[in-house]
């Protein structure tokens, strides 16, 4: 199949009251642009004839196609299937209720197209007039006011049934979420704001109709969004429930770092930045608030990308003007770049310490840097201060007993060829450089 301008994914549950008459104006509203666009209709296993009228719009209009499910899945599973059987350079889906009319989608086509975005979505505006379902647009803002604490991604809208990405850069996002219900909204626009990917959100109106009985449960749907939230939080870093209070927060952590070195601080990055030189592209592995860059890189010109699981450190140096995006180092590829840091947090993949170097180094393209703590609290003291000094650097992911010391780090250096080992008598921190290798 040939790449098209516009694969319309229209998501349908139950739609048999009203789909007729909204196909009808999506494909006019589709046919007065230029695009070369194509409607796929995924039909959620609806129960009141929906699938019989998908089969006589596809029959008639050449433009449309159909997919069935067995049994029903969900909204998030109805999108992910439609996404996985299109080819559009844009794909994206709308509420075939069309209380957003389809005349917006040019234009937030236009917005991934034309101006570079990765995903644009429909940001609804209500009617003060539209009174009576006042309960629905008071939950919907309160949510909306729940994602903002919880999860801080800055995205207005999540829950928008009118939402377009760009195949090439957010095809991982749409398909790599888990949720398959109405939660699937929320989780693709978080993991697309994790993930570092251009968001545009379009105002809309939203013009909700009187004559059609809504299939969403407000009280129930409510509450398993609510249970799913905290799910998903944990699976981005995002829980504060599964780590130490140090990573609660990007500005906390470094705070405790900047105590636990003291007038060290700044040289511990120092150190690290005077083996990179002006102008070269540096991926940062478990970078926590960005600090390396802000302290050392920011002026010097050249690439930098943040990377971490920990979803406020990944927002937090976001807030600090660098490029951030969420990662998960023990399942994902690292990108590539001229230089690869890994600062403090190899203790994290103890056991497999040899296989994370093989894989940085392959993402170098010069040199793969590593600074690491050869002297803890955890390894010193007391035994009821140790445990304590370990808890208190728990990560919520990854080892966090085992440690190096002067003597293991070296042996790990060597073992690996280093081409560099630096470490100055009484500091807390050894480093060691890796040359990049090419296969």
């Amino acid at each position: 199949m040939s790449e098209l301008d516009l694969s319309l994914v229209v998501p349908c549950y139950n739609e048999a009251q009203h789909l007729r008459e909204s196909v009808a104006i999506v494909l006019e509203t589709l046919d007065a642009t230029r695009l070369d666009y194509e409607i796929l209709f995924v039909d959620d296993a609806s129960q009141d004839g929906t699938r019989e009228l998908i089969r006589e719009i596809c029959a008639a209009s050449p433009r449309c196609r159909c997919v069935f499910h067995a049994e029903n899945r969900g909204r998030g599973a109805a999108f992910k299937t439609g996404f996985a059987e299109t080819t559009g350079r844009v794909t994206g889906f709308i509420d075939i209720d069309l209380e957003v009319h389809p005349l917006y989608v040019p234009e937030l086509v236009r917005l991934i197209e034309r101006k570079g975005y990765d995903v644009a979505t429909g940001y609804r505006h209500y009617l003060l007039s539209q009174t009576r379902a006042v309960h629905r647009h008071i939950a919907s803002r309160g949510y909306r006011l729940v994602c903002h604490l919880l999860l801080g991604f800055g995205v207005r809208d999540s829950e928008t049934g009118y939402k377009f990405f760009k195949r090439a850069t957010a095809g991982g996002v749409v398909l790599g979420s888990d949720s398959d219900g109405w939660f699937w909204d929320t989780e693709v626009m978080a993991r697309a704001a994790l993930s570092d990917l251009r968001i545009a959100e379009f105002p809309v109106l939203f013009l909700r109709r009187i004559d059609k009985r809504s299939t969403v449960r407000l009280w129930r749907t409510m509450r398993d969004y609510l249970i799913e939230l905290h799910r998903f939080r944990a699976k981005v870093g995002l829980s504060l429930a599964n780590k130490s209070p140090i990573y609660w927060t990007g500005i906390g952590y470094e705070w405790v770092m900047r105590l636990l070195y003291g007038r060290r601080f700044h040289a511990l990055y120092a150190d690290v930045a005077r083996r990179i030189p002006p102008g070269a592209s540096v991926v940062d592995v478990c970078a926590g608030p960005g600090t390396l860059w802000h302290e050392c890189l920011r002026e010097r010109g050249g690439e930098y990308l943040a990377l971490d699981f920990n979803g406020h450190f990944v927002m937090s140096a976001r807030r600090r003007g660098a490029r951030a995006r969420f990662f998960d180092l023990s399942h994902e590829p690292v990108p590539r770049a001229d230089y690869v840091v890994l600062g403090s947090s190899l203790y994290h993949f103890r056991g497999r310490e040899d296989e994370l170097l093989g894989a940085l180094r392959r993402a170098a393209r010069k040199a793969v840097i590593v600074s690491e703590p050869i002297r803890n609290l955890s390894e010193s003291g007391p035994r009821w201060f140790r445990r304590l000094a370990a808890r208190l650097t728990d990560p919520g992911v990854g080892e966090f007993r085992g440690r190096f010391d002067l003597a293991s780090f070296q042996a790990f250096a060597t073992r690996h060829g280093a081409a560099v080992f630096e470490h100055r008598e009484g500091e807390r921190n050894a480093l060691a450089v890796f040359e990049a290798v090419t296969s």
